[in-house]
Formats: C-alpha cells, sequence, structure tokens
C-alpha cells in the first residue's frame, strides 16, 4: 500500500456520477404555482468553472435556501428537496463544489477553498436572479463549509452532521477506507502532511471550527453517526450564544433524512425570514422626524402621553411641534457637534 496513494484519494476521491436527467424536469407543478429550473455554469475564484442549478418559484419570491453538499457528494443530495422547500416559499439551489460532480477541479480542501464557492454562487444569484435573503443549509462537508466564512445577507444555518477538526475527521475516514489502526493512520498523517499541503495548496490545522457568531443556527446530529460524532455538533451547540435549535435524527452518516426532518427544516428556516421581515418592518414605521438645528436642545416635559426618554426641559423661548413636545433654544450650546434627532 501506497501511503502517497491513500493521501491523494482522500483529497481526490471518486466524483458522484450522474446525469443531466437525474436534475430533474425543467418545470415542476406545486399545489400553488409552480418551480421553473435553471442551469448555470460560473467561475470561481480558482478560475474553475461550477455548475448550479436554480429553481426558481412563481409566484415570485426573493427568499433562496442554498444546499451545500457533503464530502464526495454533489447537487444530487438537494435537489430532491426542491419541491418541498418551494411549499414554504423559497427558491431553492444546489451546486458542484470544485472538485465534485461536473464542476472543475482538482483536490477537496475541506473548506478551504470552498467557502469562496459559496461567495460565488451567492452572488450569482443575487446579480441575475435578484435574490435578497439566504439561509444556508449544509451537510458534512458543507455545514464545516459554511462556517468558515461569513457571507452577506445570510439569515441563518443548517447544519447537518457538521464536523470541527480536520485532523480527527481524516482519522476516521481513513479508517473507514482501509480498517487502519489510529496509530498508523496518525502516523501517515504525520509523515505526509508536508507533501499534501504543498499538492492540494492549504493547510490542514486551517479547518478548525469554532462557533464565533450569533447567526441562527439549526443543528442536526444523530447519536448513530460513525463517521462524524454527534458530540461535534452537541459541542457548537453549546457555545452558541444566539438564535439555535438542535434537532436529533436516527441513522448512519449518509443515511436519507425523513420527510419530516426536511419539514422542520422549512419550518425553522421560514421562521427565520419571517422575524427578519418583521424587524425590517418595525424599523422603517417609526415616523419619520424633524432634524434640529445644531443649536437646539431638547427635554422631556412630555405631553400627551409621551415616553420620557426625551430627558431635558424647554424653558424660553419655547417652539411647538406636531408632536406636542416642546423645545429651546439655548444659544450658549455651541460645543455641539452632532445633529440631534427624536
Amino acid at each position: 500500500m501506497s501511503i502517497q496513494r491513500e493521501w491523494q484519494k482522500f483529497v481526490r476521491p471518486p466524483r458522484y456520477n450522474y446525469s443531466y436527467f437525474d436534475l430533474g424536469p425543467e418545470c415542476i407543478q406545486l399545489p400553488q404555482g409552480y418551480l421553473r429550473k435553471h442551469e448555470r455554469i460560473i467561475t470561481n475564484r480558482q478560475n474553475c468553472k461550477l455548475e448550479m442549478s436554480f429553481f426558481e418559484l412563481n409566484p415570485k419570491t426573493s427568499n433562496c435556501i442554498v444546499y451545500c453538499h457533503g464530502y464526495n457528494g454533489c447537487r444530487i443530495e438537494g435537489i430532491k428537496y426542491a419541491s418541498i422547500v418551494a411549499q414554504y416559499g423559497f427558491n431553492f439551489c444546489a451546486f458542484d463544489f470544485q472538485a465534485c460532480g461536473h464542476s472543475e477541479g482538482d483536490f477537496i480542501t475541506f473548506g478551504h477553498l470552498e467557502k469562496d464557492d459559496i461567495t460565488s454562487i451567492l452572488q450569482e444569484l443575487e446579480l441575475n436572479f435578484q435574490q435578497k435573503q439566504f439561509i444556508l443549509w449544509g451537510r458534512s462537508l458543507g455545514a464545516t463549509t459554511i462556517q468558515l466564512k461569513e457571507q452577506p445577507n445570510v439569515k441563518g444555518l443548517v447544519l447537518d452532521s457538521c464536523f470541527t477538526n480536520f485532523n480527527k475527521l481524516a482519522i476516521s475516514i481513513i479508517q473507514k477506507q482501509t480498517r487502519l489502526p489510529k496509530f498508523i493512520i496518525k502516523a501517515i498523517i504525520f509523515l505526509t502532511k508536508g507533501s499534501i499541503e504543498e499538492e492540494a495548496g492549504f493547510q490542514l490545522n486551517d479547518i478548525q471550527v469554532h462557533c464565533n457568531s450569533n447567526m441562527p443556527t439549526l443543528y442536526i446530529c444523530s447519536d448513530k453517526d460513525s463517521l462524524i460524532k454527534a458530540k461535534n455538533s452537541l459541542k457548537l451547540y453549546k457555545q452558541h450564544k444566539g438564535i439555535k435549535k438542535l434537532i436529533k435524527v436516527d441513522g448512519e452518516h449518509n443515511d436519507s433524512r425523513p420527510l419530516e426532518i426536511i419539514q422542520q427544516i422549512c419550518s425553522w428556516c421560514k421562521d427565520r425570514v419571517q422575524m427578519q421581515q418583521n424587524n425590517y418592518i418595525q424599523y422603517n414605521s417609526v415616523p419619520q422626524v424633524a432634524r434640529l438645528p445644531l443649536e437646539l436642545i431638547y427635554d422631556s416635559n412630555i405631553q400627551s402621553g409621551m415616553q420620557s426618554s426625551y430627558n431635558r426641559i424647554p424653558k424660553n423661548p419655547a417652539i411647538k411641534l406636531k408632536n406636542q413636545i416642546s423645545i429651546q433654544l439655548r444659544t450658549s450650546c455651541r460645543n455641539l457637534h452632532s445633529a440631534v434627532q427624536y
């Protein structure tokens, strides 16, 4: 057995072979409306061509769920969810990471370069399909990649079977493939680390995941997963300080998720987008008010039951505005450098 050959199989796993027939029909009829499929080829930052499928809901929406597949996977993983996602008011996008499926590329870098693939996909959706709000849904490699880079206009994350440490993942995968003892695999990693990093173009120790964001996140894991232990997701869940939810499922690492779990994921995603929209409406419903000259200072002799957040009282002269708050002109205040707005 060649150690170098085993490592190359690890960063160059066999591609999942599929036909364009497997990508589904051009149009999917729904109980209300329909889905139109768009096939696109875009170029990522490494000048590799990435293939993506975008399912556009009619009636139109600017909310989109982007599915990021796992190790040795491809977009076929996620396409089966498109019609379910659409029933919750989302467009859906699935794509092949570089070196996976029909996309170009020589090496899988376990998130190091793949995180920029996500950026390229989001840019395509924003510019050419006018998508404004995103939920990133990843499984295994995809779930880890999502966390390695903060992306714009993302309102929530779905992390299914995320790994947090590359070295531990490498040991698990190689042990599954070769049945070698762990101490031998650790020695292989130590001996070949430098050459693999040079050939693949990334540092193995760079792939470390810590929960440093308050982004709303749904964690999914299985106690029966022998490849990526549930403790990875549980650790991130405990570290997370923002909105979070944990779903435990049955089954091994590559088992399909049952329909009720997919429906729970879609419902959670819908809640995240609605929360963002409600916050936007509430913020923008605040009435517009006058901007005062620098010499004006206001105070809190508030009439008509107004809140006491205006904390000074006018004396002389007084100007009465529509909201019946009296304000005072104090010509002595010359050190005020910013306009006061209320």
